[in-house]
């Protein structure tokens, strides 16, 4: 990652929800400074679903900001999240259980097929072409198939949840 962790951090998150995280973090940066802003953070916040008002978002900053700055740096946002965790129904639980419920081979990743069947089992009619469409949209890196991080990321742009 390039970024100092804490051992609060190491211990509440694994690498790979870190790794989810920083595409959260990226997506919310919106001048790509490497920081965000109060509001930013409301925003990143809600995407991950828990209640978050203005005053909640400053409030979270001077918490975790000692240098007593408006916005936060990558690393500051994990301890919020760490902090909020426990507060309610986690989004980002929802959105994994989600994902592995198209991933059926269990290979990490959602393939044309895996996408296909979930939409058969449950009902949904789509042309081939509308599911290529769908799993263009998701894939970031070309590769054909949508990995978490990607789901993570659409999931959280659609508003979907």
């Amino acid at each position: 990652h390039g970024y100092k962790m804490s051992n609060r951090i190491l211990k509440n998150l694994t690498s790979q929800e870190i790794r989810d995280l920083l595409v959260v973090f990226e997506l919310f940066d919106s001048n790509n400074d490497g920081y965000i802003t109060s509001a930013e953070l409301r925003r990143a916040m809600r995407a991950l679903g828990f209640k978050c008002s203005r005053e909640d978002a400053k409030q979270m900053i001077a918490d975790v900001n000692l240098k007593g700055k408006s916005q936060i740096e990558f690393t500051e946002f994990l301890e919020v999240v760490i902090d909020r965790q426990g507060d309610s129904r986690d989004m980002y639980d929802e959105i994994l259980k989600g994902f592995s419920m198209f991933d059926f081979d269990k290979s990490g990743s959602i393939s044309l097929d895996n996408l296909k069947m979930a939409c058969e089992e449950a009902g949904i009619k789509f042309t081939q072409k509308e599911l290529e469409e769908m799993i263009e949209e998701a894939d970031i890196n070309g590769d054909g198939r949508v990995d978490q991080s990607e789901f993570i990321r659409i999931m959280l742009q659609t508003n979907l949840f």
